[in-house]
């Protein structure tokens, strides 16, 4: 199965119509909440209706960079493999966003968990990183999720290269 520019069309347009949808429902229920980094109101507050700017071009980047991926002939990831990723991720930023808001302080240790998952899976790939955002927009906002999952991203490659280049180091000495 391939992933064509109309499917990428369609989930944009679906995500799109969410996030407007979500931003309405705020406007007309109390306000569009902003949120404020590092939950502080001293700093910077970033409104909801921003990431409903920025959350479809996001989503349509990261979307354009797993076509390019799949769609080749002999490409490792198929499309199931990706879905299987989008939605790992998307559970956890779902169970961290409960979490968040109940208030169970166990995001440390699951935050901790995915560092060390990091090692031995590509977390960086952009199926992870769009269902971090989308698991994550709800309660936090597009901004937020955006910005705090492309660090984390960037930190999951320079790990899982760091385990690659180990290993390649080491298994020659071991033979």
């Amino acid at each position: 199965m391939k992933l064509t520019k109309r499917n990428l069309l369609i989930i944009n347009l679906i995500i799109t119509l969410l996030v407007w949808g979500h931003i309405l429902w705020d406007y007309f229920h109390g306000g569009i909440p902003t949120h404020y980094i590092l939950q502080d109101g001293n700093l910077p507050g970033i409104p909801n209706w921003v990431g409903g700017i920025v959350l479809p071009f996001f989503t349509w980047l990261l979307l354009y960079r797993i076509q390019k991926r799949v769609n080749v002939p002999d490409a490792k990831d198929t499309i199931s493999l990706v879905g299987y990723r989008f939605l790992a991720a998307l559970a956890i930023a779902v169970l961290i966003s409960i979490f968040f808001s109940t208030g169970i302080d166990v995001i440390d240790f699951i935050m901790l968990a995915i560092l060390g998952l990091s090692f031995v899976f590509p977390l960086y790939k952009s199926e992870y990183l769009l269902g971090w955002v989308l698991g994550s927009a709800f309660t936090f906002g597009a901004i937020i999720p955006i910005s705090f999952g492309s660090v984390l991203a960037l930190l999951f490659y320079l790990l899982f290269q760091l385990r690659r280049s180990i290993m390649g180091f080491v298994r020659p000495k071991l033979k």
